[in-house]
């Protein structure tokens, strides 16, 4: 990965692979840098149900619904900037879930540090067992012990194969 934009083109490949036939069927887009414009911010994907019979001449128009918000961060350093600027999207997180018109959106904040980690989840349980309770799930990754690690760490009850602290891990 060079960038965080490499972490977005590559998740919008992936996603486009393994969902191509459901989001055909289902009238679902993925929409990179989704503007809200309630909060005036742009999330890195989305996943967007759309109004095939409407006349649209850019995708935004046809959106009736978001049904999923994805947030990355990638990283190779430890310095503060990264720290605030994951801080920054966790409170974005917070914020979506008082637009009215995401009252059934998945969120999804997803990590990547190359570089030695402590621990690999951002939200603590004053979080999860508030507003991202049932709504949030993240996808973390990380230099754990010189091994790469990836973690799933959901609180929409999505999951269900998780250990006690509510991680799935991942090969």
């Amino acid at each position: 990965m060079l960038r965080e934009d490499s972490l977005k083109c590559a998740l919008y490949y992936h996603l486009r692979q393994k969902l191509d036939t459901l989001l055909r069927e289902n009238s679902l887009r993925i929409y990179a840098e989704y503007y809200m414009k309630e909060l005036k911010y742009r999330a890195d994907l989305a996943i967007v149900h759309i109004d095939e019979n409407l006349d649209y001449s850019w995708l935004g128009e046809a959106v009736v619904e978001v049904v999923a918000i994805f947030e990355l961060k990638y990283t190779g350093g430890k310095d503060e900037e990264t720290l605030r600027w994951i801080k920054n999207d966790l409170w974005k997180f917070k914020d979506y879930m008082r637009v009215p018109g995401l009252k059934n959106c998945l969120f999804y904040f997803a990590t990547i540090f190359e570089t030695e980690c402590r621990s690999l989840a951002w939200l603590d349980a004053r979080s999860t067992n508030n507003w991202a309770k049932g709504r949030v799930t993240e996808l973390d990754s990380g230099i754990m012990r010189d091994e790469m690690i990836f973690e799933v760490h959901s609180y929409n009850n999505l999951n269900e194969e998780m250990n006690d602290e509510g991680v799935v891990w991942m090969d």
